[in-house]
């Protein structure tokens, strides 16, 4: 690389975390939650609660679900989504003004991070676009699993938004989030998933061209190297004394503080 591409690089890889002085752990906006939850299905509580402007004709409201779930970073509603035309239709409503973006249908999970409202929006599609075949399950055990992945992922990027005031778009921030998240569905990690998710296994184009795009072409390839040595360190740290013994929370924070160089050389 030129030195010009050297710099590119640096910048990129430049650990972006920083761990917040003063976080807000004020859990108020749950009141209203749990009281819809009494009283109103699903449904309801999106169309007339959440979504309200722009209701959303639910083809299948049975395959709709709410829960509290007990993440790292507190509290936090999941809203569930067993059809993806329903998180479709109702990501375009809430986040675009009902306009349909080009890329819709590779998106499977959002989250809102307000003072007032927090909440994350899953479906049960595929993770990563990933056939069944690739992790050796039936397509009914790959959309449970992928569903407790894409939950892990986004309370990952959740608990690094209050905590570390980021949650990007790019190696670092994706690396911890898969690795909590693959962690975590399948009780181990196996950097063959990772791999393929970012396209980095040489079988087709994944999520790293998403994170890499106004990148320069060696940089690109470079950056894919990183992604490679990360995964593999990632998966001999998972297997330590020192792994298991932290908690979910200390693993983030570990990996957050890091930053990709470090982890890259298996220094963790």
């Amino acid at each position: 690389m030129n030195d010009q591409e050297k710099l590119e690089l640096e910048e990129y890889i430049t650990n972006r975390f920083v761990k917040q002085e003063n976080v807000n752990d004020d859990e108020s906006f749950l009141i209203s939650w749990r009281e819809w939850l009494k009283n109103y299905d699903a449904p309801e509580i999106l169309n007339t609660k959440i979504c309200p402007k722009r209701p959303v004709n639910f083809a299948n409201p049975e395959n709709i679900t709410i829960e509290i779930y007990p993440s790292p970073a507190g509290n936090l509603p999941l809203i569930i989504f067993g059809d993806a035309s329903d998180f479709e239709n109702f990501i375009v409503n809430l986040f675009h003004k009902g306009i349909r973006p080009d890329n819709i249908s590779q998106m499977g999970a959002s989250f809102v991070y307000g003072k007032t409202q927090r909440f994350l929006v899953l479906s049960k599609k595929y993770y990563s676009n990933t056939p069944p075949e690739v992790v050796g399950l039936s397509p009914e055990e790959w959309r449970e699993k992928s569903l407790i992945l894409r939950r892990e992922h986004e309370c990952t990027h959740y608990y690094t938004k209050k905590f570390y005031g980021s949650a990007s778009n790019n190696l670092h921030d994706e690396l911890i989030a898969d690795f909590i998240g693959v962690y975590y569905a399948f009780s181990c990690y196996n950097h063959v998933y990772f791999d393929y998710f970012m396209g980095i296994d040489g079988t087709h184009e994944g999520r790293l061209t998403l994170y890499t795009e106004n990148l320069s072409d060696n940089v690109k390839k470079e950056i894919a190297e990183l992604a490679r040595r990360c995964s593999l360190s990632l998966e001999e740290w998972s297997k330590t004394e020192r792994f298991t013994n932290m908690s979910k929370a200390e693993r983030i924070n570990y990996l957050c503080e890091a930053g990709i160089k470090t982890i890259s050389k298996g220094r963790i």
